[in-house]
């Protein structure tokens, strides 16, 4: 088998799909109009661009039979250029020519992209099996926010080592799991590392979850906590804070404490409730819990100049962690509000 025979045994689906150019609807074999062709390869890689990459073979039938690549070269250029032309924004897509049982074929190879693409007649699409489905640009543009900050995170940190982790760390994570391992098997299972050329390479969530020194790796990857006196921020001679304080700490450290910052901050309220008095903190402890893990674990480590932060009022508790969403598009933040429930 050839280096291109392959696509021969290779099943479409999610990543592979093939597209004939010919027409056998009048019962013989006719070479296809040049602008449905390269509609077509346009169609799919777009497709596959917005999902997770793929390949397009052209010049093969539906039931694997090869049939070729058939046109001169002025027309061929019009299929090399349909990832560019007939998509926005145009495609990066690696185009090679080979041959089957002596007859020409093109290979179209896409990675998926971090932005979002449509075909220039209007339409997003999304590869789902083995199909190009129409599908919603916010839709797909939340998939890829998603893959974005996924590639920022697990990218390899060249400069770092293991003398750079907290190891212990590591361990004792292990340990109250239930699963004790070495830090280098933890960090392999998890794929935070592998071994490269005989040496342990680290990826930056690594550096940020069990770190020595987290900040060296990102800026701003801890939690700001600010009280304010009353319901509103003050700048200036106006400035109305009362307590500011940066907790540092390595990923798995800085929620708990985060915490035991926050919670002696927290009043307690007395609400009569069926002829008795009832005392309970003014924020439901698993809510203001549960939003700050969240904003450690859905944060956008691509944002170095920005960090989590906390603001207490008088009135509610504001968590922003950075990172754009549907409802703020134009916004570096996302922010969770919670009123002050004892005010009820």
């Amino acid at each position: 088998m050839s280096n291109v025979d392959w696509v021969l045994c290779q099943q479409e689906g999610q990543f592979f799909e093939r597209k004939s150019c010919h027409d056998r609807s009048k019962g013989r074999l006719n070479l296809r109009p040049v602008r449905d062709v390269a509609r077509d390869i346009a169609e799919t890689l777009a497709a596959m661009a917005n999902a997770d990459g793929g390949t397009l073979v052209l010049g093969i039938e539906d039931d694997g039979t090869v049939s070729g690549v058939h046109y001169p070269e002025d027309r061929l250029r019009v299929f090399r250029a349909a990832p560019g032309t007939h998509v926005r924004p145009p495609l990066r897509v690696h185009v090679q020519e080979g041959k089957i049982e002596g007859k020409p074929i093109l290979f179209f190879e896409v990675d998926w992209s971090m932005e979002v693409h449509q075909t220039t007649d209007g339409r997003y699409l999304l590869r789902v099996d083995d199909e190009n489905v129409p599908f919603p640009a916010r839709d797909i543009e939340a998939m890829k926010e998603g893959k974005r900050r996924r590639v920022t995170e697990t990218r390899f940190v060249t400069e770092a080592t293991l003398a750079d982790l907290d190891l212990l760390l590591v361990t004792k994570l292990a340990e109250r799991q239930g699963t004790p391992a070495t830090a280098e098997e933890v960090l392999s299972r998890y794929h935070l590392a592998e071994g490269r050329n005989g040496k342990t390479a680290l990826t930056l969530a690594a550096l940020l979850l069990f770190g020595k020194d987290p900040r060296r790796w990102h800026p701003r990857c801890g939690i700001d906590f600010v009280k304010y006196e009353g319901t509103e921020r003050r700048v200036g001679a106006d400035l109305n804070i009362i307590k500011r304080e940066r907790i540092e700490a390595p990923l798995v450290l800085l929620i708990e404490r985060v915490y035991e910052t926050i919670r002696p901050h927290l009043r307690e309220r007395q609400r009569l409730v069926d002829l008795f008095f009832e005392e309970r903190l003014e924020y439901p402890t698993f809510a203001w819990q549960e939003a700050i893990v969240n904003a450690v674990a859905h944060r956008d480590y691509r944002y170095e100049g920005l960090g989590i932060e906390v603001w207490m009022f008088d009135d509610r508790l504001e968590v922003r962690s950075p990172g754009c969403s549907a409802s703020t598009r134009n916004s570096p933040w996302r922010r969770l509000e919670f009123p002050d429930w004892g005010r009820e």
